[in-house]
């Protein structure tokens, strides 16, 4: 049986008509490799815009070329620093400061490091509303002229006042100084926080007419402003009222009539004259503040005051009416009895404690006259007392 085969011939568009989609598609793919190809061509063209570029344009092109490029680096702090330091173009150098204008830390480094004048003087102006900025470049800037700038800009006095006590420039301090030399305030500040002796003295002696001033900082930290401050104050000694001035005059004054109009305007105030008893650097003081003390004797209530008359009054009347006014205070007399260098005192006292076996033990052990020690001892050990010290202890 023979067969035979047709063949059928179909025209184009009906052979594009039986193709799936998929076959048409991948009809389609040498073409669009053809376009990719096109399209990696182009993205390698040269692009004088990228950021590798940038280096090569800010360092040796065109002035406009150069400003578009920091231009486009605005927001990027670290380049814009670097910019501002270390490039040769002022006019970068100013662009890119004027981009860092809300970078306080940057344009502080700037101002602080930067080798060239007009970029620093361009830093500090738009830090010329930041006074903590401006008081560390006052501070720390490596160059003198910037320093003097940082401080033309200041005008707060604790700011000023900040610069010239830390500061470890003597331009700089010197002209803060200058800029307090009429705020009392600020030159006390200067006077109790610098670390510069000379400083602080500056300070002093700026203040040397100022008593308000004198009188707070005759209680300094610092023992040679006390001492400048009492030595001016003493000029005025008869005109002050403030109490604990007059005792830091009393005590450390160099002008011994100083001294003695202050310890005699403390004559009504047994707590200061004590205080000038047992501190003052002069034996006239504590001579004076002791005779007075003694005088008032019968109207002290205070039994440290008492005890101060009871052990070192030069009058036995005084010494013995301080006593018999510690009755009834057995540490006072025991203090007197244990450290006061009248022997008078000492027995008054031990006579007054008699009726205090633990005093009087602490007396054995702890006077600093043997004699008294002995008599403590002594007194204990009498057959009466001890037994009954013995019944106390067995219950």
């Amino acid at each position: 049986m023979a067969s035979s085969i047709r063949k059928i011939r179909l025209s184009p568009i009906e052979i594009s008509s039986s193709l799936s989609e998929d076959e048409r598609v991948r009809e389609k793919r040498p073409e669009r490799k053809k376009d990719r190809k096109g399209i990696a061509s182009f993205h390698k063209a040269p692009d004088r815009y990228s950021f590798a570029h940038l280096a090569k344009v800010l360092t040796s092109g065109e002035r406009l070329a150069m400003l578009s490029a920091v231009d486009r680096l605005k927001g990027r702090s670290r380049v814009l620093v670097e910019l501002a330091l270390f490039s040769n173009f002022a006019f970068v150098r100013l662009a890119a400061v004027s981009y860092l204008s809300n970078d306080v830390e940057a344009l502080t480094d700037i101002a602080k490091f930067c080798h060239y004048e007009d970029t620093r003087a361009s830093a500090v102006d738009e830090l010329s509303t930041n006074g903590p900025s401006l008081v560390e470049v006052a501070c720390s800037a490596l160059f003198g002229v910037t320093r003097m700038d940082a401080v033309n800009l200041l005008v707060e006095p604790d700011s000023l006042s900040e610069v010239a006590a830390r500061s470890p420039h003597r331009d700089s301090r010197s002209a803060a100084m200058e800029k307090i030399a009429e705020n009392s305030s600020a030159l006390r500040k200067v006077a109790e926080d610098s670390s510069f002796r000379s400083v602080r003295m500056s300070a002093v002696d700026t203040l040397s007419s100022d008593i308000d001033s004198l009188c707070s900082l005759v209680l300094s930290k610092h023992s040679e402003v006390k001492k400048a401050a009492a030595s001016k104050l003493s000029a005025f000694v008869e005109e002050l009222d403030d109490v604990e001035a007059l005792i830091e005059i009393a005590k450390i004054s160099p002008s011994e009539d100083a001294r003695y109009i202050a310890v005699g305007r403390l004559s009504n105030d047994p707590i200061s004259l004590r205080t000038v008893i047992s501190e003052s650097d002069f034996s006239d003081a504590r001579t004076t503040a002791l005779m007075l003390l003694s005088d008032m004797v019968a109207d002290l209530d205070d039994a440290d005051v008492l005890s101060e008359v009871a052990m070192l009054s030069p009058y036995p009347d005084c010494r013995s009416a301080a006593v018999e006014r510690l009755i009834g205070q057995s540490n006072a007399l025991l203090s007197v009895a244990s450290k006061s260098k009248f022997k008078d005192s000492r027995e008054l006292a031990l006579h007054k404690l008699k009726g205090d076996v633990n005093a009087l033990k602490s007396v054995s052990r702890l006077s600093k006259y043997s004699d008294t020690r002995k008599k403590a001892h002594s007194m204990v050990a009498k057959p009466d007392v001890f037994e009954s010290e013995l019944t106390r202890i067995l219950g």
